[in-house]
């Protein structure tokens, strides 16, 4: 027995087989529901259940507030059709566009910084991501945040690491080279920067999470805000560290942006008193009356965010990325 799903306010209509998410049911029929990690990481799949019955899956708790979850939304990567259903949602652009290798830049040892030439203007709000098709696998995409603002070359820079069997990043670090063309869709996503907020900023960076962080930072510097923002930038090796040198000039260069750098292991890193991302964060507060931007892992973000509002910040002065791996 299949489930029919209705989509408002577009009205499209779709189908779903037991045990099948909405997400899952709609990417089979081409149905271009808005998402983005497919695991309930992200949010980008948010949608509100008007009609019918189904089972919600596991998702990062803070994706959705208390008040959001009783007027009936969904995370739909994760929701489960028990009956027909009646759901809104947003769909996206099913635009693409060609993409040229231009360099492939190594930042760290599991790090790579690919450079693209999309095939006409690609528009972007700086915090927001993309995704490429796996080459060799139509219809197989990755998402990977932008890490720059707009440029007036017109090129799109990322900054992937290498994941263990990565679909992708396995032919990043051993097959693509410059030349190779790429498919891309379009921008996606609300991690950007707020600046309208008149509080001074708490950036945190875990890993290639840096990549939409640095991205916001050139779109803070670029709008001369008078903020104080301070970035905590963490990894498990010096080794994994990258850009530091670009941090530590954008430091020297901007009077009002502070720039402290972490390691995991504390023995592997030149920097005296170095310690681990999130209780260094908490030894610099307090943060209260700070716009906080986060980027890394699942476990990460939930973990900073706990820790925020046991020091009384708000849930509305955060925004997060989570990068969570296909």
């Amino acid at each position: 027995m299949s489930y029919q799903i209705i989509v408002e306010p577009s009205g499209l209509r779709f189908t779903a087989e037991p045990g099948q998410s909405v997400l899952e049911a709609a990417l089979a029929q081409d149905v271009p529901l808005k998402h983005g990690c497919a695991s309930g990481s992200c949010g980008d799949c948010k949608g509100k259940i008007l009609e019918g019955d189904g089972q919600q899956g596991a998702f990062l708790p803070l994706l959705l507030s208390p008040e959001e979850r009783a007027a009936g939304a969904a995370i739909l990567c994760k929701f489960k059709p028990e009956s027909d259903l009646r759901i809104q949602a947003e769909l996206t652009r099913a635009e693409h566009w060609q993409a040229g290798i231009v360099a492939l830049e190594p930042l760290a040892a599991d790090v790579m910084g690919l450079w693209l030439k999309p095939d006409r203007a690609f528009p972007f709000i700086p915090g927001q991501y993309l995704r490429v098709e796996v080459p060799g696998h139509a219809g197989v995409w990755r998402s990977y945040s932008l890490a720059h603002r707009p440029r007036t070359d017109g090129l799109v820079g990322l900054q992937i690491r290498r994941a263990p069997n990565g679909l992708f990043s396995t032919q990043l670090f051993g097959q693509l080279k410059a030349g190779d063309q790429l498919t891309l869709s379009a921008a996606q996503g609300e991690f950007r920067l707020h600046p309208d907020s008149p509080r001074d900023i708490l950036c945190i960076a875990a890993g290639t999470g840096l990549a939409p962080i640095e991205a916001i930072l050139e779109e803070a510097f670029a709008r001369n805000l008078d903020r104080r923002i301070h970035l905590f930038f963490g990894a498990k090796r010096e080794r994994d560290l990258y850009h530091v040198q670009k941090l530590e000039a954008w430091a020297r260069e901007h009077p009002n942006f502070t720039f402290t750098p972490t390691v995991s292991d504390p023995e592997d890193s030149h920097w005296a008193g170095a310690r681990r991302l999130l209780p260094t964060v908490m030894q610099h507060g307090p943060w209260q009356d700070h716009e906080v931007y986060l980027c890394g892992s699942p476990g990460m973000i939930e973990a900073a965010l706990e820790l925020l509002r046991s020091h009384h910040s708000n849930m509305d002065q955060m925004h997060f990325d989570a990068f969570t791996p296909n």
